[in-house]
């Protein structure tokens, strides 16, 4: 009767993390498209998008923050971690439905670390770009701006103009 009980609490913990994966690989669907729109405003400059985009892009990631430690929870009952878990040996003993919903969280996974990767460096340079063009206009020295010359070699920029529009 002991290992009946046993057997039915392991069934019971193996239905909750498959439950828990389903809701994870749910909620990085939602964060890889909120990210996918996040490229897209940058793409086309439409800072509006953006910043409606950055608080929907932090509640996905608390989100995503809490459903991990949800899942490493339920594994640590069995003390098991989700690195052991994401192993090609411990993935075999899995089912086949369960083993295709955390490769695919692998996947998905990889994909949003590269898109958001990619998204913080097209708005810094979106930024350095900006706060270049307002020290320009505001005639504030640049000093660390390198420009080419025809002979395709960098230097200094040297700021002797005016700001714009002073007299």
């Amino acid at each position: 009767m002991t290992q009946r009980m046993a057997n039915s609490n392991s069934i019971q913990q193996i239905e909750q993390f498959t439950s828990q994966i389903v809701q994870f690989l749910t909620l990085l669907e939602t964060f890889y498209q909120t990210l996918s729109s996040e490229t897209q405003a940058l793409k086309t400059n439409n800072t509006e998008k953006i910043s409606e985009i950055i608080p929907v892009k932090h509640q996905l990631s608390e989100q995503l923050s809490q459903k991990t430690q949800a899942i490493e929870s339920l594994l640590q009952a069995e003390t098991l971690t989700l690195a052991t878990v994401f192993t090609p040996e411990f993935s075999s003993q899995l089912s086949s439905s369960l083993r295709a919903h955390i490769q695919k969280v692998i996947e998905l996974s990889t994909q949003c670390q590269n898109l958001n990767q990619s998204n913080g460096i097209s708005i810094q340079i979106l930024s350095n770009i900006n706060q270049h063009a307002i020290n320009l206009v505001s005639g504030k020295e640049t000093s660390n701006v390198k420009l080419y010359s025809a002979s395709g070699e960098t230097h200094r920029s040297t700021n002797t103009n005016p700001p714009i529009g002073k007299a």
